[in-house]
């Protein structure tokens, strides 16, 4: 998988969250190098960075671990954003996992909701856009009025039937208990 012969792909959250007229998508780990599950990447940095500055991407979301990055050959990635004039809110959160902070966490859901509200245009990516990035979006719809069962039926529709996974699903649950709009 690469950068020219498989351009980089949102998953866009279609009717985003209520009552926000910005834009929210999903994709995979820009630039990543390495073999994956099924696929080797060989993801141009570049190419992949300036396809979301040319969508319109005011604010790209990194749910990656330090480590995770550099295991995945990522090391330019936020000089190449900012070359770019991307901005980038890196928010770690382990692979497959849910965050360990669950008040930085709802600190970063609100910013994103109050972004969206102003029209800005949102990508959140972990290394494969479905996991961590899924529960992400779940969550921001959830703070914007969906149920949780909604909120992930709706991520999945948009980004496949793998987003949202393992205990990820409970915590969206959780989060909708705990945390109103």
């Amino acid at each position: 998988m690469n950068s020219i012969q498989n351009p980089l792909r949102i998953a866009w959250i279609e009717d985003g969250p209520p009552r926000c007229p910005g834009r929210l998508g999903l994709t995979i780990a820009p630039g990543k190098k390495g073999q994956g599950h099924e696929l080797r990447h060989d993801r141009d940095l570049t190419t992949d960075l300036g396809y979301l500055k040319e969508q319109g991407v005011t604010l790209l979301v990194n749910l990656m671990q330090q480590d995770e990055m550099q295991r995945w050959h990522m090391d330019d990635y936020h000089a190449e954003a900012a070359r770019l004039g991307l901005n980038v809110r890196h928010h770690p959160i382990p692979d497959v996992k849910t965050p360990t902070d669950d008040a930085a966490f709802h600190a970063l859901v609100q910013d994103l909701r109050d972004r969206l509200r102003h029209g800005e245009t949102i990508v959140i990516h972990c290394l494969g856009g479905l996991g961590r990035s899924g529960m992400l979006a779940a969550c921001l719809l959830v703070q914007s009025g969906l149920n949780a069962h909604d909120a992930i039926a709706l991520v999945r529709h948009c980004r496949g039937p793998r987003a949202v996974e393992a205990d990820q699903p409970r915590y969206v649950e959780t989060y909708a208990r705990t945390h109103t709009c």
